[in-house]
């Protein structure tokens, strides 16, 4: 399988043997992996494209110097969220850019599982915010093998940077990507296309090159042997073989162990002895500032029992695995990998403890012949393998769409479908001919059967197709033919701003359908008011308050912007406005308004003091309720305004307005000093006889607002008011319910005896 590596080793010694150069300034450097289901997929030879990734970048790390001045991160998308909205903002930082912690960063790949979408936007965002704002240089490398799968915008993503004020060199290297992929990616940063791991190696070595410079620097590895926890000194072979490719090394032995000198990198050991034969050890990191020293017991153990069900498993979809017969081990592991994989390949997996047990897996779409096997994990990192399944091919499901042969531009349509239904797996619309892995509306399988799509508004040749975020082929396509739709509006040539006009429209009525209006030239997908077509034919629609040139267009939503699909001019002219009101009026009394206005819809009359932000509002009545109309008036004196306005708009405009001056009214209450507790006195009261007002008492320094027992001033003058059956000091007061909390216009000291 890595014989194509054979030519690669002087390719490893230039980009991935890092016994790097010291950087002049600091340097902060984030890796993005993506971890989506589709790269479980396999390259061109025939090696999955997470394990290429996983070998390469986990290389790549060992070789980092020790350079204080250099910051490594890594971020992650699509390992942890398998499908639904939350998979688009699956995007994490694993490992902050603080220092170079090459353990950490290795065991973070390693253990990557890829899982859902890609939201390679979502992730340069987030990124944006991972890196200090200095001086230092600033790289990100990210590692793909799909394109955005969202709907993030790709050509804004650097805005958040500069936002920041941040310049960050991008350097995206895709793994087999398609043309369409490849060219979602135009114009944001620097792109390099590979499709094996000695490809990106190479390009990974070009990305980081001006940042991270390598050197040829052989390290000194060591490896003890044992065999049931005793010393193994004799009689064994010991060889490092690179993942990446290249000869195998051998190890010399020497007063019990074994040593040579390797390049910086991912290895697998084999070791031969007469005791226990053949064995492979593999995810052995020979990194620098590492002692690089290997213990590995090479004692026979039974070889663990692995049964997978169904077989044949469905193609893309999981496999249960039963294992019995383990070895103790708190970090063992399952995995899947194909049959001919070298030991140290992996694809899903899950840690297992305990004798027996059983998981689920989820294989490749790809019908050629896997395995499961048993990792034991030794307390130096390393694992061999102590047990396999009978190998299986999965098999694909047959797959199939049903849906109608042609439909209108812009409407929604219904389409079953058979299939495999593995997690991820969509259908979508695309234009005739699109390729592979592109999309437009779409659902999920899981979702529902048949499932709804939006068909494109433009006409032409389309296909439906059933194809898997974990899969780069299309399943099953059929073909759909998208005919135009006939729009049109009719609309009075003029109207009064802001009135009602009735609106009749021609259109497919689809979902999401809309008619609005907004000012002659407003850019595509503004809308003020609105009403959606399914909600009736002719509708009535709300004009804008002020006068000028308008358009009714007819527009949908499902597509940014929203798309204006027919349109037609419309006049509105002023309305007439006015308010007879006095000039003065006393603080907290009733006015008698007489007004002049269209009488739209949510137009209303208000008070408010003097110089009060448009769209401030106190007491009010709308112009549908009379003319006159009755409003209160505040009850603090002072200068105010008497306003026509408004809603439907923020803020609600003012659309004309009448200053009144409000004047203070006397109050004053008249009663004796004193009475007895639970008794009753009789107060003769002075002031406006607002609506709301009223006499109450209330113990001496109480909160304004606060009442027990009262009588409003309208039940007549005197007034009886209860006394409280406690003793004590106590105040009269005239208050107003007109504004919170209930103001104190007057007060007067009582005794209660």
């Amino acid at each position: 399988m890595r014989s194509r590596f054979l030519v690669s080793l002087a390719l490893t010694t230039l980009t991935l043997g890092l016994g790097l150069a010291q950087a002049q300034v600091a340097t902060s450097v984030q890796l993005i992996l993506d971890a989506s289901g589709s790269m479980f997929s396999r390259l061109p030879d025939g090696q999955s494209r997470i394990n290429v990734a996983k070998d390469v970048l986990q290389s790549f790390i060992a070789g980092l110097p020790d350079d204080p001045g250099l910051n490594v991160g890594l971020r992650i998308y699509g390992a942890q969220v398998a499908s639904g909205a939350a998979a688009c903002t699956d995007s994490v930082l694993v490992l902050p850019m603080q220092g170079v912690n090459r353990a950490a960063l290795q065991a973070q790949v390693a253990q990557t599982r890829p899982r859902g979408a890609t939201p390679i936007a979502y992730s340069l965002q987030q990124a944006a915010l991972d890196f200090p704002n200095d001086a230092s240089k600033k790289l990100i490398v990210l590692v793909t093998d799909g394109q955005e799968s969202c709907g993030g915008k790709l050509g804004s993503v650097l805005d958040a940077f500069k936002q920041r004020g941040i310049e960050v060199d991008l350097r995206i290297i895709g793994i087999d990507l398609s043309d369409t992929a490849r060219k979602s990616f135009a114009g944001i940063g620097t792109f390099e296309n590979v499709q094996s791991g000695a490809q990106l190696a190479s390009a990974l070595g070009r990305a980081t090159q001006q940042v991270v410079k390598p050197v040829s620097a052989l390290l000194p590895v060591t490896v003890k042997l044992t065999s049931g926890g005793a010393p193994l000194t004799l009689g064994a072979k010991v060889s490092f073989q690179a993942v990446l490719g290249g000869p195998a090394t051998a190890l010399t032995a020497s007063g019990g162990s074994y040593g040579g000198s390797l390049m910086p990198g991912l290895y697998s050991a084999q070791v031969e002895s007469a005791e226990s034969g053949t064995q492979q050890f593999g995810g052995l990191s020979v990194a620098v500032g590492s002692p690089n020293a290997f213990t590995f017991e090479v004692g026979k153990v039974g070889a663990v029992k692995l049964d997978v069900s169904p077989i044949p498993p469905v193609a893309g979809g999981k496999v249960t695995i039963n294992f019995s017969a383990a070895p103790a081990g708190a970090r063992n592991w399952v995995t899947i990998a194909q049959k001919t994989d070298p030991d140290s390949a992996y694809l899903d997996y899950q840690y297992v403890t305990g004798a027996s047990g059983s998981l689920q897996l989820t294989v490749p779409d790809e019908q050629i012949e896997y395995e499961a096997r048993y990792l034991l994990a030794n307390p130096d990192g390393s694992t061999r393998v102590v047990g396999r399944s009978a190998p299986f091919t999965p098999q694909r499901t047959a797959t199939s769409l049903d849906g109608p042969a042609s439909a209108v531009g812009g409407s929604q349509i219904q389409v079953k479908w058979t299939g495999p239904n593995n997690d991820r797996d969509y259908v979508t619309v695309v234009p005739k001919g699109a390729a592979e892995g592109t999309y437009t509306s779409y659902f999920y399988t899981k979702e529902a059967n048949p499932g709804k799509l939006d068909v494109p508004l433009t006409p032409g040749d389309y296909e439906l197709r059933y194809s898997s975020d974990n899969s780069p082929r299309t399943f099953a396509s059929r073909a759909l033919q998208v005919t135009a739709a006939s729009y049109a509006l009719e609309v009075p040539q003029t109207a009064p701003a802001g009135s009602q006009i009735q609106v009749k429209w021609t259109g497919p009525n689809n979902a999401g359908n809309y008619v609005t209006i907004v000012p002659k030239g407003t850019p595509v997908g503004v809308y003020t008011q609105y009403f959606y077509t399914r909600d009736g034919n002719p509708h009535a629609l709300l004009t804008p308050s002020a006068a000028g040139e308008y358009e009714v267009r007819y527009s949908t939503e499902g597509v940014s912007p929203n798309p204006t699909l027919a349109s037609v001019p419309i006049t509105l002219t002023a309305s007439a406005y006015n308010l007879d009101a006095p000039a003065t009026a006393p603080a907290g009394s009733k006015l008698s308004i007489k007004w002049t206005g269209p009488n739209n819809p949510g137009n209303y009359v208000t008070i408010v003091k003097k110089g009060d932000p448009v769209g401030t509002y106190t007491q009010y009545f709308y112009t549908k309720g009379g003319n006159p109309g009755s409003l209160q008036t505040p009850p603090a004196p002072g200068e105010y305004e008497l306003r026509y306005s408004t809603e439907g708009t923020s803020p609600n405009p003012t659309l004309f307005t009448r200053p009144i001056t409000l004047t203070a009214s006397s109050y004053k209450l008249e009663a004796p000093a004193s009475g007895p507790h639970g008794g009753s006195v009789q107060i003769k009261w002075t002031g406006p006889n607002n609506p709301g007002d009223y006499v109450t008492i209330v113990k001496k320094g109480d909160p304004v607002g606060t009442y027990t027992q009262y009588f409003y001033t309208q039940s007549g003058n005197p007034g009886s008011l209860s006394l409280p059956d406690q003793p004590g000091q106590y105040e009269l007061r005239y208050s107003s319910e007109q504004t919170s909390p209930n103001p104190t216009l007057y007060s007067l000291p009582f005794t209660v005896k």
